[in-house]
C-alpha cells in the first residue's frame, strides 16, 4: 500500500467519475441508494438505539459503495450484496468498531453543536406548529439553515478522518487505529483535492436544483415538485456515493 498525492484538479475528476458511473447504471445506483435510505429509515425508527446503529453501519456501507462502483466499472449491475458485502467479510468486526468510533464522535459533536446553537430545537418546534405565523416560519427556516451549516462544519473533520478508513480495513486487514491514522494522513495530504471535490458537488447540486426549479415553474408543475425531485435526488446521490471509489483510489494505491 502506498499513499498518493493528488492535485486539486483530481478532485474534479473524482466527482466526474461518479457522474460517469451514474450514466452507466442510472437506475441501478439510484435504486441502491433508495434501498439504503429505506433500511436506515427503518433503523432510525427504533428509539434510542436506532441512530446509534445507523452511525455504526455507515463506515461499512461506504466500503460497500466502493465495491458497488467497482462492479459498475466491470460492467456489472450494482447489487445489495455489494453494499453489505463488507459486513459479511472477515473485516466485519473492525468495521463495526470503526462504526463505534463514528457513533461516539458524532454524538459528542452534536452535543457541542447543541451547546453552541441551543435554538435549533425551538426552530424545529416552530416549523411543526401549524399555527405559526409566516414571519415566525421564515425566522425558523433561517435558524434551521444556520444550525445545519454549523453542524456540517463540526462534522466535517470527523468525516474526512474516517473517509478512507473502511477501505483500508477491507483491503489490508488493518486495525481501527492504523486505519484511522492512514485515512487522516491520506486526507490531509490531499486536502486541496477534497476541497475541489466538495465544491464541485455543491455547485452541481445548486445548478441541478435551479434548473429543475426553473423547468417546473416554466411548465406550471409546481404541485408535482416532490414527485419529480425525488428521482433526481436519488440519481444525484447515487452518483455521489459511486464517486467514493475514485476519491479513495486517488489517495491510496492498495496494489503498490
Amino acid at each position: 500500500m502506498k499513499l498518493r498525492v493528488a492535485s486539486p484538479r483530481d478532485g474534479l475528476q473524482w466527482m466526474l467519475s461518479g457522474v460517469h458511473l451514474a450514466r452507466q447504471q442510472t437506475l441501478g445506483l439510484a435504486s441502491l441508494f433508495g434501498l439504503m435510505v429505506f433500511g436506515m429509515a427503518l433503523l432510525l425508527g427504533l428509539p434510542w438505539i436506532g441512530p446509534v446503529l445507523v452511525a455504526m453501519l455507515l463506515p461499512a456501507l461506504s466500503a460497500g459503495w466502493v465495491e458497488a462502483a467497482t462492479a459498475v466499472q466491470a460492467g456489472q449491475r450494482p447489487l445489495v450484496t455489494h453494499l453489505i458485502g463488507p459486513l459479511r467479510s472477515a473485516s466485519r468486526a473492525a468495521l463495526l468498531q470503526l462504526g463505534g468510533v463514528n457513533a461516539v464522535g458524532t454524538f459528542l459533536l452534536l452535543l457541542l453543536a447543541d451547546a453552541l446553537d441551543p435554538g435549533m430545537a425551538d426552530a424545529w418546534a416552530t416549523m411543526r406548529d401549524s399555527e405559526t405565523s409566516a414571519d415566525a416560519t421564515l425566522d425558523a427556516i433561517g435558524a434551521l439553515q444556520q444550525g445545519m451549516v454549523l453542524r456540517a462544519m463540526l462534522m466535517l473533520p470527523l468525516v474526512l478522518t474516517l473517509w478512507h478508513a473502511p477501505m483500508v480495513i477491507v483491503r489490508t486487514g488493518a486495525g481501527v487505529g492504523k486505519a484511522l491514522f492512514i485515512s487522516a494522513t491520506a486526507t490531509w495530504r490531499n486536502l486541496g483535492a477534497f476541497v475541489v471535490y466538495g465544491v464541485a458537488w455543491l455547485l452541481a447540486d445548486l445548478v441541478l436544483s435551479l434548473l429543475l426549479a426553473g423547468l417546473l415553474a416554466a411548465l406550471g408543475l409546481g404541485q408535482l415538485a416532490m414527485v419529480l425531485v425525488l428521482p433526481g435526488a436519488m440519481v444525484f446521490s447515487g452518483a455521489f456515493y459511486a464517486s467514493l471509489k475514485a476519491s479513495v483510489d486517488g489517495c491510496i494505491d492498495f496494489d503498490a
